[in-house]
C-alpha cells in the first residue's frame, strides 16, 4: 500500500463545522509520514483553498497532501462548456464558475448543481426549464445524504439531481464521487495505481463500491452517516473509526 484516499466529513471530521474527531489529527499526521495521502471530499460549500485553511487551522498537516473535490474538477470541466451557466449551489460554486471565466445567468446554456442550503422551488423550476430546452446538466456529485453534525443528516446533491432528472427525463453528468473518473483523477495526481491504494470513508456507495469497482481496496468506518455497513456494500475491512484502523496489518 503506497497511498491512502481519505474521506473528510464522517471520517476525519464530525460535520460541516470541520471539528476533528478525537485523535484524528494525530493519526492523520502520523499516517502522512508513512503514506501518500489524498483527501477526497464532495464538499461544494467551500473552495479547495478555503477547505485547506480550515483543516490546517484544526491541526492537520497538509504539506504534500492532495485535496480533491468536485470544485477542483469543475474548473477543468467548464473549459469545455460553451455559453452562460445557471447555478444551484453555494458561494463557493459561484466563485469557482466565475474564476473559470464563465458568466452566471438565469438564461443559460448549462446548469451546474451543487449543495444549496437555500434551495427553492423557483430555482428548481428554472433549472428544469433550462434543461428541457437543451442546457447541459452537470451535477457536482450524487451523494444522497450529507452529515450535518453527529447523528443528524440532510438531503444532499443527489436528492436535488433526482428531482431534476425525474422532471426532465435527462441524466446529469456527475463529476464528483462516486464517479470513477473522480477517483482516476486522484490516482493521476498521486502517481499511483488502483492496487496501491486503500480508500477510507463512511459512504457505502461513494467510498466503498465506487473505488472497489476500479481495483482499489475500501475500508468502511462507522463514524459517519451509517452506524452499520449496508448489505449492498462489501468493503475490504470495517472499523468503528479512522482512529481504530490497524495500518500495519492491512
Amino acid at each position: 500500500m503506497k497511498a491512502v484516499f481519505l474521506d473528510l466529513v464522517g471520517t476525519l471530521v464530525k460535520g460541516k463545522s470541520m471539528e476533528p474527531f478525537e485523535g484524528a489529527v494525530e493519526r492523520f499526521n502520523s499516517l502522512k509520514s508513512k503514506r501518500r495521502i489524498c483527501i477526497i471530499t464532495n464538499n461544494t460549500t467551500d473552495t479547495p483553498d478555503g477547505l485547506r485553511k480550515k483543516l490546517k487551522k484544526a491541526g492537520f498537516d497538509l504539506d504534500g497532501v492532495v485535496l480533491l473535490s468536485p470544485l477542483t474538477v469543475l474548473k477543468e470541466v467548464l473549459k469545455g462548456v460553451k455559453g452562460k451557466i445557471y447555478c444551484i449551489g453555494s458561494d463557493a460554486v459561484v466563485s469557482t464558475i466565475r474564476d473559470a471565466g464563465k458568466e452566471i445567468s438565469e438564461d443559460a446554456e448549462a446548469v451546474v448543481v451543487g449543495l444549496d442550503l437555500s434551495l427553492t422551488y423557483e430555482k428548481l423550476t428554472r433549472a428544469t426549464n433550462l434543461i428541457l430546452n437543451g442546457a447541459e446538466f452537470i451535477g457536482l456529485h450524487s451523494n444522497r445524504l450529507f452529515l450535518m453534525e453527529p447523528g443528524r443528516v440532510g438531503p444532499s446533491v443527489g436528492a436535488t439531481l433526482s428531482f431534476l432528472e425525474y422532471a426532465t427525463s435527462k441524466k446529469p453528468r456527475i463529476i464528483g464521487k462516486p464517479e470513477k473518473e473522480f477517483y482516476r483523477t486522484g490516482l493521476y495526481l498521486l502517481g499511483v495505481e488502483p492496487e496501491d491504494v486503500v480508500v477510507v470513508g463512511d459512504d457505502p456507495i461513494s467510498e466503498v463500491n465506487a473505488p472497489q469497482s476500479i481495483g482499489m481496496r475500501a475500508i468502511f468506518v462507522k463514524s459517519g452517516k451509517y452506524r452499520e455497513c449496508p448489505d449492498f456494500a462489501k468493503p475490504y475491512r470495517i472499523y468503528d473509526s479512522f482512529m481504530d484502523i490497524d495500518w500495519d496489518n492491512l
